[in-house]
């Protein structure tokens, strides 16, 4: 927080654990969360602004548990870029289902998305309530003409809180979405009782994401956010392996992370 006043920084001292203690209590679905604890971690760093007025850009992260390991796996990691905020000392997030609030907007966005993931994760289209519910809060953000971070026209390449809202609710990328459930649920959930059958599943529905983004006509939010999430687990799934399709299946899919797969091939 080098980048605003020693004053403002003492007003930001509590950020942090009130933002925890609103992720932790919050009652995200309405009622109690009956499934495995979904662990939603931020990291924030304040880069400007002074006098109650912050911008941020933020590390979100969430993981799921593996069944029958004590294992977590990585479900999304995005860095956002844009946070602007008011804030004072101590001050509470608050949650407001009917407007948007731009303290809060952005945990809110990302909590829902986190627990829509998990719930695709263990149940075919299993989150779709819980992306509807995110896609809702970002029609109510971009009214807000001053609302940063909600645009629909992002540089080509770069990271969109609205596409990639967009395509979690859009059947066009049904596909992607029926990826997360079988690579989680009928892959990775299988490695703890028979490690061999769930590599060979992982590896058969990696064939299915090929195909799925073959189709796609332009770059993808969620492929971005599932690579971005998924090479280091990836390359430790299949490290040393000698089957060449694999490797060429994964630097397909994701060509960013080639190096990491080609020191994994090695190994």
């Amino acid at each position: 927080m080098d980048q605003i006043p020693s004053a403002d920084q003492e007003e930001l001292s509590g950020f942090a654990d009130e933002m925890k203690r609103y992720i932790d209590e919050m009652k995200w679905t309405g009622e109690d969360w009956s499934g495995e604890k979904v662990a939603m971690n931020v990291s924030v760093v304040v880069t400007g602004g002074g006098n109650g007025y912050y911008t941020a850009k933020f590390l979100v992260g969430s993981q799921r548990k593996v069944e029958g390991s004590g294992n977590l796996t990585p479900m999304m990691k995005v860095l956002d870029e844009y946070w602007e905020f008011r804030y004072s000392r101590n001050q509470p997030f608050q949650h407001d289902p009917t407007s948007y609030d731009y303290l809060s907007g952005p945990i809110d966005f990302y909590a829902y998305v986190a627990l829509g993931l998990e719930l695709d994760s263990r149940t075919l289209y299993g989150g779709n309530a819980m992306y509807e519910r995110a896609s809702e809060l970002a029609q109510r953000a971009q009214l807000r003409s001053d609302s940063k971070g909600w645009t629909t026209q992002a540089v080509t390449g770069s990271y969109s809180r609205v596409g990639f809202i967009r395509e979690l609710t859009n059947a066009r990328f049904a596909p992607l979405r029926a990826y997360i459930f079988n690579y989680h649920k009928n892959g990775l959930d299988l490695l703890a009782s028979n490690r061999a059958a769930g590599i060979d599943s992982i590896n058969n529905h990696l064939t299915s994401l090929v195909f799925a983004i073959d189709k796609l006509v332009e770059s993808s939010t969620i492929v971005r956010v599932l690579n971005d999430t998924k090479y280091r687990e990836y390359a430790e799934l299949f490290a040393g392996s000698h089957d060449a399709m694999v490797w060429r299946k994964l630097m397909f899919i994701d060509p960013i992370h080639q190096a990491i797969y080609e020191e994994a091939k090695n190994k």
